[in-house]
């Protein structure tokens, strides 16, 4: 949840407009009096004065005017109109929650302001407002990346209030990505110069954050310091909006720490104070942090009171993340309160999300690696989740007859045996929920590695197609060695989607897959190069296959490729044993053998290098030597038998 902790101080300068006020309306009215009478530049202006005017407060209106402002610039070349319409067409879109719109605001505005040094303020502007979408879509390395092409455009000592709010939400970045030092460091530099400046709504803001990493550093009592100092300064210029905002992210970081309670009792007094000027994602995060609150309490009634209260809200916007953690905790909700048809379309809908995700990331072996492990650790963590809310609730039961015990002792025997037969039923009535449960989350693991596989053979196809037009041959075979690697993680996925119990992979089955899929790959004849294999049979799980696999892909590959000369005969053994205290892997071959002076650790070779670094996470031992031919065994101690 720590990405739902207050952002309004960052994001204040840049997406926060004035409320309209007492005043403000006559303003309007001058406004649209010019807009009638007026032509030409005028006009152009008041339309754009008018729809930052009525943002946030009538995103429609706004947009209207944005529309014409920016349809009238063009038509006049006024450079000026264009980019204040530009600009304000991107914070409408980032007030809707259409992020990825924002964000193609933002870049034709710097396109525009790019053409000359006149337009250097609103240059800058734009790559500010884009960096704060970025961070809104989850997305904080291009988040920084903005905001460090915005500072260059600073005086290295600059005092300027922009630069201030601009290193704020620089800290905000570093804050996400839990480089909580390099955090507090900025929002230091930044509160100096709002300091210097006199900045009392800006030194607020940069307190409260201060206080939210001190927080995350589990510093409590500087976390309630800052927040307490930013909240003070807040009633002084009486800003109560700001004020309970304050409340929102003083129970975001008691949350992580724990102190439901607390948490729970900002959050509703935040809330019961009226309509918190913070953006539509930190309104959407802190709900969703009330109604976990009061799920794990037990209260699932008012849980699914604020999630149905938040639905329509979520569903408009483009927050991938948020919908999937919005649905994943409805699924939850939806389960306790016996509704399993609602709870199982909302984790079918928090799949699809999470899958959304996924799918974003780019397309490469490490990236996928990642989201797996990403996947499986978060599946692993909901499980976790899982069986503490069953343990929470057998203790639950526990005391339950405990006290039904107290009354059989007072003679109230009947009694315990009704609450005793009715105990048994909903026992049984929660295994048959949770039977049913794994039975749906193995089909969704089935199809998770399927599409990794199909998502590794594509890669694999893109890696042929792309040696059809390669004539060096160094970089086909080095093409072609990546080809291999991936078909070796391929076969992995096949084979556990393939598995019935998804226990794991058959030693036996894979390794002769491998084998003859890198036999086929490099044109062996087997005639001339005999395979001999003695594979016990095994079940390995993923985090020893893996490694496994790719080691044995580079040993065979290696063998096959260097160990005879053209045409030569020759045999290769492989075996991989079960031993009493680990696995036994070896190869050898009767061909030239390794050259003179032979040193593993001072090889460039990436094969060896990959031997190398997947042997180490297996924890395994490498001997290597020439016994009428090469010979390498790796041994594995205290392997993973599914």
């Amino acid at each position: 949840m720590r990405a739902s902790f207050h952002f309004v101080c960052a994001l204040f300068f840049l997406t926060v407009p004035c409320t309209l006020c007492i005043g403000q309306a006559g303003f309007k009215d001058s406004l649209l009096a010019v807009v009638s009478s007026q032509k030409d530049t005028h006009r152009v202006n008041a339309y754009n004065e008018l729809a930052r005017l009525y943002t946030p407060d009538s995103l429609l209106l706004a947009d209207t005017w944005a529309d014409r402002a920016l349809s009238q610039s063009i038509k006049l070349r006024y450079t000026k109109g264009i980019l204040a319409a530009l600009k304000s067409k991107g914070l409408i879109a980032d007030y809707k929650g259409e992020l990825a719109k924002a964000i193609q605001w933002y870049n034709e505005g710097i396109s525009t302001a790019r053409e000359s040094e006149q337009w250097k303020k609103e240059y800058r502007d734009f790559f500010i407002n884009k960096g704060v979408a970025y961070y809104l879509a989850g997305d904080m390395g291009n988040a920084l990346k903005n905001y460090i092409e915005a500072e260059k455009q600073f005086a290295k000592d600059s005092q300027d209030p922009i630069y201030a709010k601009l290193l704020n939400n620089m800290a905000v970045v570093y804050r996400n990505s839990k480089k909580y030092a390099d955090a507090v460091r900025i929002y230091q530099k930044s509160l100096a110069i709002k300091q210097t400046n006199g900045d009392s709504l800006g030194i607020a803001n940069t307190l409260n954050n201060i206080g939210l990493v001190y927080g995350y550093l589990e510093d409590h009592p500087q976390a309630v310091k800052y927040l307490k100092t930013a909240k003070k300064i807040y009633e002084s210029l009486h800003k109560p909006d700001e004020a309970r905002s304050v409340d929102v992210s003083l129970a975001a970081a008691l949350h992580e720490l724990g102190r439901e309670k607390e948490a729970k009792f900002l959050l509703i007094r935040a809330f019961d104070g009226g309509p918190l000027n913070i953006h539509i994602y930190e309104l959407i995060q802190a709900k969703l942090l009330l109604a976990k609150i009061n799920a794990s309490e037990g209260n699932h009634g008012k849980a699914n009171a604020i999630l149905m209260e938040i639905e329509p809200e979520i569903t408009k916007t483009n927050f991938i993340k948020a919908k999937s953690t919005f649905y994943e905790l409805k699924a939850y909700v939806q389960h306790a309160l016996h509704q399993p048809d609602e709870a199982y379309n909302s984790l079918l809908n928090h799949k699809l999300y999470l899958d959304t995700l996924i799918s974003e990331d780019k397309l490469s072996l490490e990236k996928d690696m990642e989201a797996k492990y990403l996947t499986r650790e978060k599946e692993s963590q909901i499980q976790i989740q899982k069986l503490q809310i069953l343990k929470n609730n057998r203790e639950r039961l526990i005391y339950l007859f405990a006290l039904l015990a107290l009354v059989l002792i007072l003679g109230l025997a009947y009694r315990l045996s009704i609450q005793r037969k009715r105990a048994n039923e909903l026992l049984s009535e929660k295994n048959t929920q949770i039977q049913s449960a794994l039975e749906e989350k193995e089909v969704l693991l089935k199809e998770i590695h399927h599409r990794v596989k199909n998502n590794l053979q594509i890669i694999s196809s893109l890696l042929s197609l792309q040696s059809r037009r390669i004539d060096d041959p160094k970089v086909l075979e080095a093409i072609q060695d990546g080809q291999n690697r991936v078909n070796s993680m391929a076969l992995i996925h096949e084979n556990l989607y393939q598995d019935e119990k998804l226990v794991g992979v058959d030693s036996q089955e894979y390794i002769n897959k491998l084998i003859d899929s890198l036999v086929n790959s490099y044109n062996i004849n087997p005639e001339n190069i005999t395979i001999t294999k003695n594979i016990d049979q095994l079940k390995l799980d993923v985090d020893t296959i893996i490694p496994l696999g790719l080691i044995l892909n580079e040993l065979i590959s290696n063998a096959l490729k260097y160990a005879f000369d053209k045409e030569q005969k020759g045999e290769v053994k492989l075996s991989l044993l079960q031993k009493a205290d680990g696995l036994l892997l070896s190869i050898a071959d009767n061909g030239r053998g390794m050259p003179p002076n032979f040193d593993i650790d001072t090889l460039k070779s990436l094969g060896f290098r990959l031997i190398k670094s997947f042997a180490k996470k297996l924890d395994g031992v490498i001997k290597i030597w020439n016994d009428r031919g090469s010979n390498i065994e790796i041994f594995i101690p205290q392997q993973k038998l599914s």
